[in-house]
């Protein structure tokens, strides 16, 4: 896993310090609740933990921004109840994780200031990493336009008499009936192969230009 982006993340978020693994409390959630608080630095941590757990070293490389991040929302909550870290620390555990608590509804709930315990690592079930997905070969079309050029025949009335060009109009509606089986072929994107005398036919036609590729 690359250090130079957790580096990054965690000052990006300001959560402190690396090197002397030292917590800065975030002045913006001063005033929001606990529950905001705790709910907001769950989903960044988690969110970057997740996004790296393929990496095989993810909980080590992670282990030093977990301690940042865990100090950091606890001098926050501090600050904003006016008192210490110990005391902040003591208030949050609830036996194997920190805590805190609100009432939803009548209902009491607790939400846990997420740890990297909490991850699940999953692995890369192939060693083959640059391998051609499956899906991949949805969006290979034999009908490219070199690939209909190399065909040597006409899609406007079946002739095999070239040279043939690969003509574009602006717009479906520029077409005229003696092309109307191209109209309903809306994968095309409006090219189609043309013989020299059906591209005689709409040369003169309005909007109607050529690209340069012509076999």
């Amino acid at each position: 896993m690359p250090r130079n982006e957790v580096t990054k993340f965690c000052k990006r978020h300001g959560y402190g310090d690396l090197a002397r693994k030292t917590g800065r409390h975030r002045a913006q959630f001063l005033v929001t609740s606990d529950v905001a608080t705790v709910l907001a630095y769950n989903s960044e941590f988690r969110g970057f933990a997740n996004y790296n757990s393929l990496a095989d070293d993810n909980k080590s490389a992670l282990g030093l921004l977990e301690l940042v991040v865990f100090r950091s929302p606890v001098k926050t909550l501090a600050m904003r109840h006016r008192t210490t870290t110990a005391r902040t620390m003591r208030r949050l555990w609830n036996g194997t994780d920190y805590e805190v608590s609100s009432v939803v509804r009548g209902k009491l709930r607790s939400i846990k200031l997420w740890r990297l315990k909490h991850l699940t690592q999953t692995f890369w079930p192939s060693p083959v990493v640059d391998n051609v997905t499956a899906g991949a070969w949805w969006v290979k079309n034999p009908n490219d336009l070199i690939d209909r050029l190399s065909a040597r025949r006409c899609e406007a009335c079946g002739g095999t008499s070239g040279p043939f060009e690969m003509h574009h109009l602006r717009r479906v509606g520029d077409l005229q009936s003696v092309l109307a089986v191209w109209k309903q072929s809306g994968w095309r994107r409006k090219t189609i192969v043309l013989c020299p005398s059906c591209r005689t036919t709409v040369s003169g036609r309005k909007h109607a230009r050529t690209e340069s590729r012509v076999r």
